[in-house]
């Protein structure tokens, strides 16, 4: 199976799957069995992870614009299915952190 075998629509189903497979993995097999101190190391609340958050938010709005408007020479199939994964993947991220961070009072 090839990259240019994949639809966007695949892309867009199975990122929130395999996130959905970690998340109740850390819910219900990792995240009971460390201590608490451990579990503020996974998710840090320090003055860096906001940055961290500006350029996740940042990139996704370029590859919002970059998979749904951009039809230069540089969209292909492949880039714009990796581009649309690697967004997808970050606002999921964003959203297990704070399903997590909210849950276990992180």
């Amino acid at each position: 199976m090839k990259l240019e075998d994949f639809s966007l629509r695949q892309v867009a189903i199975g990122i929130p799957a395999l996130v959905f497979a970690y998340w109740a993995a850390m819910q219900f097999v990792i995240l009971p069995h460390m201590s608490e101190e451990h579990r503020r190391h996974i998710y840090p609340d320090n003055f860096g992870a906001h940055y961290l958050q500006a350029i996740s938010i940042a990139f996704m709005v370029f590859a919002a614009w970059f998979v749904f408007r951009y039809k230069g020479r540089f969209a292909t199939h492949g880039r714009i299915l990796v581009v649309f994964a690697m967004a997808r993947g970050s606002l999921c991220g964003m959203l297990l952190q704070f399903a997590i961070r909210s849950y276990w009072h992180i």
